[in-house]
């Protein structure tokens, strides 16, 4: 069996990332991110099945590289608006210096293959996050409510409003940093 040759699967993901941003799922095509990633059509299937198998394993990775990024430099996870508010920034960092992934993110989550990778997929990409929220619950920190729905209320905010606002070429500010995450910290805290 072959290696894999991880240079070789970083430029595939990075011309798949191009390609379908670019061009959208249904217009990217294997010989587009192939030229992208200057490797032969051939070559990508010696790591992928087919398009789908490999734009549903980069939404996979790209996930996970998302909720690790959550937890960087940020060892202590008791439940405590601080840890909180530490991820959501942590949060917030990774849109701002991954435009190109939150977006190719943001597309694959409102696909209908979005619907493949949680029936496929049980291994949640960030099982510390899901840990803090159950303590939190358990503690009485935040409200009751289904994961998914916690997740909305606190990450969602700011990357609709860091989208709009890099389109127009514009930062937020500290203060409206700290608004946007109290607005949200309400939305799922007792």
């Amino acid at each position: 069996m072959r290696l894999k040759d991880e240079d070789k699967v970083n430029r595939i993901y990075a011309a798949v990332l191009k390609v379908t941003n670019r061009e959208g799922f249904e217009g990217s095509c294997m010989s587009k991110i192939a030229a992208e990633a200057n490797v032969s059509p051939a070559t990508i299937y010696l790591y992928f099945e087919n398009k789908n198998d490999m734009i549903k394993k980069l939404f996979i990775h790209l996930e996970s590289k998302m909720g690790n990024s959550y937890f960087e430099n940020n060892n202590e996870l008791a439940p405590s608006k601080g840890t909180f508010r530490t991820i959501w920034l942590n949060h917030y960092q990774y849109i701002m210096n991954n435009m190109d992934e939150y977006a190719f993110l943001e597309n694959f989550s409102n696909s209908p293959l979005i619907g493949h990778i949680e029936k496929e997929n049980t291994n949640d990409y960030c099982p510390f996050l899901e840990t803090l929220f159950e303590q939190s619950k358990k503690s009485g920190l935040i409200a009751p409510l289904q994961n998914e729905m916690i997740f909305s209320l606190l990450f969602a905010p700011i990357g609709h409003l860091v989208k709009k606002n890099k389109s127009i070429d514009k930062m937020l500010s500290n203060n409206e940093l700290i608004q946007i995450f109290d607005a949200s910290w309400k939305a799922i805290s007792i």
